[in-house]
């Protein structure tokens, strides 16, 4: 019961913390120049993130292409060799 109480406690001053950090960059003008730059830095970071995941989205598609041409290649290769020795 008391570690319940304390996560309990640990959520509210959690909560307060983030209340009084919103209420900073909304409220004051120093605040909403560095929510904005927040802002910002967050959408470059995920704009950065979504090129990366489409170059890394793009090579994995390539290596996955020829991996199958490989496989489709070396089963071609088999059945051949079956056919000559049955």
């Amino acid at each position: 019961m008391e570690s319940n109480n304390s996560r309990i406690a640990i959520a509210i001053v959690a909560g307060v913390a983030a209340g009084a950090t919103a209420w900073y960059l909304m409220s004051t003008e120093n605040g909403k120049h560095n929510w904005t730059t927040l802002l910002d830095v967050i959408k470059d970071v995920s704009d950065k993130l979504i090129a990366v995941s489409n170059e890394s989205g793009s090579f994995l598609s390539s290596a996955g292409k020829d991996a199958s041409e490989y496989i489709g290649l070396k089963a071609h290769d088999i059945l051949e060799d079956v056919k000559k020795y049955s």
